[in-house]
């Protein structure tokens, strides 16, 4: 009976484990990506000038990847500008849009063709250039 009950021990919590450990690291990509393209925003629009503002916005995106375990170049971020002629101009939107691809643990090389290696994961965050903001 002991040999039965190791047996299936292992057959039942080694996936278990494995489960829990991709799910948590996916979950991670996903609070990492969202954080990363509301912080990338506000870095952009609290910027003295445009110039300054995407290196803020992509120091902001890379510290937020860093604190979720994530390292430099595995997510991106990617700004443009709605309305106004600066994206700095008072009222303007600014959209961050931030992806990252998370790769799915212990899934070895010769299956790439039949299974997923890794999930890629988005997030989009719009944020307004305040009123009240000094144009540049």
């Amino acid at each position: 009976m002991t040999v039965e009950v190791a047996f299936l021990l292992v057959l039942l919590v080694v996936p278990l484990f494995y489960l829990i450990g991709t799910v948590g690291r996916v979950q991670a990509g996903a609070y990492a990506v969202s954080a990363a393209a509301r912080e990338a925003g506000r870095g952009f629009v609290t910027a003295e000038d445009v110039g300054a503002a995407a290196g803020r916005a992509q120091a902001a995106a890379g510290l937020v990847f860093a604190s979720h375990g994530f390292i430099a170049g595995e997510g991106t971020v990617e700004l443009g500008c709605e309305g106004g002629d600066s994206c700095l101009t008072p009222g303007s939107h600014v959209v961050a849009e931030a992806t990252i691809t998370v790769p799915l643990p212990l899934v070895p090389d010769f299956m790439a063709r039949s299974l997923p290696t890794a999930i890629t994961l988005t997030a989009q965050h719009v944020e307004t250039v305040d009123e009240f903001r000094e144009s540049p």
